[in-house]
């Protein structure tokens, strides 16, 4: 009479496999781009002084439009408006500093999501299965065996359960992504400072 297929596959699971393979999409997807070598290439950084120590400031340009990281994007604007008022320059950074960071918090949003909606399906799948257990109950003119029914209303708690666990784990790289891509953040305002000492002083 009750069967977690039913109760809880039949609507919920799906969308709660959905959840968790989206969820470990994004977690992978992040782990991958925010390593440190790929936000931070360090023979790329010291190819770039190099040659702003040279003053070949059009080959700076070059390796920086070259490769596509949030720092280069970060010294590209550096480099292309160093003749310019300080003022210039500090607007000029601060706008390629918040493209950057959206790009270090890519599909952070979606991770975020998840952690709201993948509980609130597994609620309602709760739901849903708990109204079919007791259902079952009333079309049988009252009659119900306890046992059956205990198990009725523990497999319609599975969805929450399930819903719970992916929304927890989801949540929980959320918050350390978003804490990497901060720290992150603040490394390259740092960077991008040195950067500009080193060219004024030049």
């Amino acid at each position: 009479m009750f069967n977690s297929t039913i109760l809880i596959s039949e609507y919920f699971l799906y969308p709660l496999l959905l959840c968790s393979i989206i969820s470990l999409a994004i977690i992978i997807e992040r782990f991958y781009n925010l390593r440190k070598s790929k936000i931070f290439p360090q023979d790329l950084i010291v190819n770039i002084e190099d040659a702003l120590k040279k003053g070949e400031i059009e080959k700076a340009k070059g390796i920086c439009s070259s490769f596509t990281t949030p720092l280069t994007r970060v010294y590209l604007s550096i480099i292309e408006n160093y003749r310019n008022s300080m003022d210039t320059v500090k607007l000029e950074v601060e706008e390629a500093g918040k493209r950057a960071y959206s790009e270090l918090g890519k599909n952070l949003e979606g991770l975020s999501a998840i952690t709201t909606i993948a509980p609130l399906l597994g609620l309602l799948g709760t739901v849903v299965g708990m109204i079919k257990a007791l259902s079952a109950v009333s079309y049988n003119k009252g009659i119900a065996n306890p046992h059956l029914l205990a198990i009725g209303i523990s497999e319609a708690l599975y969805s929450t359960a399930m819903g719970l666990i992916i929304a927890i784990v989801s949540f929980l790289f959320y918050k350390y992504f978003v804490s990497k891509s901060f720290n992150y953040a603040v490394i390259m305002e740092d960077m991008a400072s040195s950067l500009i000492s080193k060219i004024n002083r030049d």
